[in-house]
């Protein structure tokens, strides 16, 4: 196996993609596993209604404040079973948000994540203009919501992203000499579902630059050449994507990772040396 290669090729607020090199499926199958289920952030688990004049009953609000991704700090808070009170709620494992609306307009006012107030500054909404509810006038809604840490294997409001996906890297390789039938040439661009393929002169294929980024191994220009042009990838080499809805930086997200990776590595080997010593 090669030495590892990592190169980021696209990075955003809320999107990374990189290619990675010089590992096996099965490690990056791990990470993968592990940014979807196990990746500890905060969300509402509990809600309490004091006051609904809303149409919507108090269980349908309550799942969509469980819903509302919120903001993230794993420097300082701790899952429920790991704190000093035992899950029972205190600063160190929990938040407070509360929602106290009253329409005093003579038209429908729609309630958004922004009117939630959060007793830490950094716990708050991604996103302030998620509906929650919508309240006629003199109606009011009073709520108060409790957030904790939680893992997506438990519940998928839990969820540290929104997709984590892996594909091998593609090679495309052809000689355009061989390929000069101007109908087949067409063929082949008009059966390509990423439009990678162009013509020059309307005898010569030209394939993007670029065209690892989007081609899917479909291989409709292998069938469409008679085998003319190859399909490949490398069998250690991966485009991995993550897309997250912002709850946690990216910087962030991949420590976490790891951490929990070579924790699970180390819980494993403990385990292994105790039944060495008990045999």
């Amino acid at each position: 196996m090669s030495p590892m290669k990592l190169e980021v090729i696209e990075k955003t607020e809320n999107k990374l993609v990189f290619i990675i090199e010089g590992v096996s499926i099965e490690m990056i199958n791990a990470l993968r596993r592990i940014i979807l289920t196990e990746v500890p952030v905060m969300a509402i688990d509990e809600v309490i209604v004091l006051k609904n004049d809303s149409p919507l009953y108090d269980e349908i609000i309550s799942h969509r404040l469980g819903l509302i991704p919120l903001k993230t700090d794993l420097s300082v808070y701790k899952l429920p079973q790991d704190c000093e009170c035992g899950g029972y709620g205190c600063p160190m494992c929990q938040v407070s948000l509360t929602c106290d609306v009253t329409n005093t307009t003579n038209s429908p006012l729609e309630i958004y994540s922004g009117d939630l107030n959060s007793n830490d500054p950094k716990i708050i909404p991604v996103h302030p203009k998620i509906p929650i509810v919508k309240i006629d006038k003199k109606d009011k809604v009073i709520i108060e919501a409790y957030a904790i840490l939680g893992r997506a294997k438990d519940h998928a409001k839990w969820q540290a992203v929104s997709n984590a996906a892996f594909r091998y890297l593609p090679v495309i390789e052809f000689n355009e000499n061989e390929i000069t039938d101007s109908e087949v040439i067409e063929l082949i661009i008009k059966m390509c579902p990423e439009d990678l393929y162009s013509s020059k002169n309307g005898n010569i294929l030209k394939l993007e630059k670029d065209y690892w980024k989007t081609c899917t191994l479909c291989m409709s220009c292998v069938n469409s050449s008679d085998g003319k042009i190859k399909v490949s990838h490398k069998n250690d080499a991966y485009i991995f994507s993550i897309e997250s809805d912002g709850v946690l930086p990216f910087d962030v997200l991949i420590k976490e990772i790891f951490k929990i990776f070579n924790g699970k590595i180390e819980e494993f080997i403990n385990k292994l040396e105790e039944l060495e010593i008990e045999s």
